[in-house]
């Protein structure tokens, strides 16, 4: 019985190393000056809805978790709901530190991917 639970969490933790969360933020104005108007986290490989605002600038980074050695975060941006790929805005590679995006655009949905 202890091997069976041993082997579950250690496919857990392996599972949670190659799944980052992702951090972001929408700004009304550019250079991502506060305040922020909208804030998410997206979790690689799921698409989640945010608010309908038109944004200037927009924050990104990898909050918690990592890639799988041979590939990196990227945040996937849409203008529609559902991130359907012909609404793709803009994918943009980050890392633990926060960075800044230009963006005058309505976001609407994100995904965050390993590639």
């Amino acid at each position: 019985m202890m091997t069976k639970t041993v082997a579950i969490i250690s496919a857990l933790a392996v599972a949670v190393i190659a799944n980052p969360t992702i951090g972001y933020a929408g700004y009304f104005y550019t250079d991502c000056t506060t305040p922020s108007i909208d804030a998410a986290n997206a979790y690689a490989g799921s698409c989640v809805n945010v608010e309908d605002f038109p944004i200037k600038s927009f924050t990104a980074y990898v909050e918690s978790g990592s890639c799988a050695d041979g590939t990196s975060a990227v945040l996937n941006t849409y203008t529609a709901s559902g991130c359907d790929d012909s609404t793709l805005f803009e994918t943009v590679s980050v890392d633990s530190e926060k960075q800044c995006f230009a963006a005058d655009v309505t976001l609407v949905s994100l995904k965050a991917e390993c590639v």
